[in-house]
């Protein structure tokens, strides 16, 4: 299987960058005590789905590869400055606003953090990011006139709303051609990772509207499931867990509506997230499942799934870029990436070693290859 190796400098010259429109935010905790009162705690750590979507995407590719811009209100702490700074400074734009930076609560039912329910409101204004951002001025460091390293793949964690706004600003930008940068023609590939609040059934036709313009649509299971409003049909199973032919059916029915209302549209790529399963890309150039790197058996290595999900899809766009667009090498990195996100609570720490670069004391190359053999076997038996 090619593509699992690093690519040459001579290569990744010829691409674009893996960027993000997702928004940096300083995360907050609430848990409850024995009488189900609301109590702060005093811990606060990075976050926003962008943020682990990029820093994962940085994982399989130099900084210079990446983009994350974050809007710094004059009380962002130095020590997330520092820590993001270790990622690759060439990855981030800071941008200085005057007021206090995006923060959330993040607000648990039990009496631990991540333990329970869990519910989110924002403490503070939120700054949307637009392709607007990523490409005009005041000039953005993400542009080098010597380089091509225009946006290529953007991901996008948001609801169908901002998601309209997005798809016809790109076009607007095209309209206006002041997309010529350097001379060149921008077209960006879009990922999305549709909100949970846009994953309703009463949403479906809207959804069904725009995810033409998306190279990859991207919801977890529960949340296709809420889109076509059903639920998991296997009675055999007495914990009632869904099966593998649930996530295939949920995605069939998704396209047969897709497919009856556009005839002559075609549907992206569907890649469906589905927890200990794994999970399963429809293209059309590969059908197949993707095992979690820690099955059913390694359970016990999971301490947080806290942006798994936004990782597995910084993960995926890195795939893509590296393999030029073949969607199950992606779906590989994909996995892998989101491995290392949920071995711990916050982004996965990275290191320097004599024989490179160290993600939580691994290699992720070497984990992308083991992974990559498990999947020969888990899809041998398809086309």
């Amino acid at each position: 299987m090619e593509y699992l190796s690093p690519r040459s400098d001579e290569f990744l010259k010829s691409k674009g960058r893996v960027t993000t429109l997702g928004m940096f935010i300083i995360d907050h905790y609430a848990i409850r005590d024995e009488n189900g009162n609301e109590i702060m705690t005093e811990e606060e750590s990075i976050g926003g789905g962008g943020v682990f979507a990029m820093i994962s995407a940085r994982m399989f590719l130099p900084p210079k590869q990446c983009g994350l811009i974050i809007d710094k209100g004059y009380d962002f702490p130095q020590k997330f400055i520092n820590t993001l700074k270790n990622y690759g400074e060439e990855m981030i734009w800071f941008r200085n606003r005057p007021d206090k930076t995006t923060r959330a609560l993040n607000i648990y039912s039990g009496s631990k953090i991540g333990e329970g329910h869990q519910s989110f409101k924002y403490l503070s204004n939120r700054i949307n990011l637009f392709p607007n951002d990523l490409i005009l001025n005041p000039s953005t460091p993400f542009i080098n006139e010597n380089e091509n390293n225009l946006p290529e793949y953007i991901h996008l964690v948001c609801n169908i709303e901002r998601a309209k706004l997005i798809i016809n600003e790109i076009k607007n930008i095209n309209l206006k051609e002041i997309n010529k940068i350097n001379n060149k023609i921008w077209n960006p590939k879009l990922i999305w990772e549709p909100m949970p609040s846009s994953c309703i059934s009463s949403e479906i036709e809207n959804i069904l509207e725009i995810i033409s313009n998306f190279l990859i649509f991207s919801p977890n299971l529960i949340e296709l499931q809420s889109i076509l409003g059903i639920t998991s049909s296997s009675s055999n199973n007495s914990k009632n867990n869904p099966t593998k032919k649930d996530v295939e059916n949920s995605i069939k029915i998704l396209i047969n509506l897709f497919s009856k209302k556009y005839e002559n549209t075609n549907i992206p790529c569907i890649i469906i997230r589905s927890g200990e399963l794994g999970s399963y890309t429809f293209s059309k150039n590969w059908k197949g499942w993707i095992p979690p790197y820690y099955d059913f058996n390694k359970q016990y290595k999971v301490i947080d799934t806290t942006g798994g999900g936004n990782s597995f899809l910084g993960g995926l766009a890195a795939g893509l870029l590296i393999s030029n667009d073949d969607m199950r090498i992606a779906s590989i990195y994909a996995a892998t990436a989101a491995s290392f996100t949920i071995e711990q609570r916050g982004l996965p720490s990275l290191s320097k070693s004599p024989d490179g670069e160290r993600w939580n004391d691994d290699d992720v190359w070497r984990r992308l290859r083991e992974l990559a053999s498990r999947v020969e076997k888990v899809n041998s038996d398809q086309p």
